[in-house]
């Protein structure tokens, strides 16, 4: 598919194209294409549904920060049926994940803290 043609289409399913796909696109077709085959992959299967995956990628997009994947996935969850309160809910859940990983990697440093007397 050439890059006029996807961006028609993308245009479509999103209402934009992203600026980082944009940016893609123009250093890579074969590298954007893998990230799109990716994403049709990930949404395939039947076991959840559209609003459901959309709500656990833009939970991903908050614990990782990623401005670009928050506005898409929120804008996504949204036309997929999701209200203000379920997004906020999933803010909420992604923001202790992330605090969680935070404590977690930071374990190793506190146990070496605690051994070495430096605890107060």
């Amino acid at each position: 598919m050439d890059k006029e043609k996807l961006f028609e289409q993308l245009k479509k399913e999103m209402g934009e194209v992203p600026k980082p796909i944009e940016n893609l696109a123009s250093l890579d077709m074969n590298v954007l294409m893998g990230h799109l085959e990716a994403q049709k992959n990930a949404y395939a299967g039947d076991n959840l549904d559209r609003k459901t995956k959309t709500l656990i990628a833009l939970a991903v997009g908050i614990a990782l920060d990623s401005q670009g994947c928050i506005m898409t996935n929120l804008q996504a969850a949204k036309k997929n049926g999701a209200s203000t309160a379920e997004i906020m809910e999933v803010f909420s859940v992604a923001k202790f994940s992330k605090s969680s990983s935070a404590m977690s990697g930071f374990a190793t440093a506190m146990e070496w803290l605690i051994a070495n007397g430096d605890n107060q």
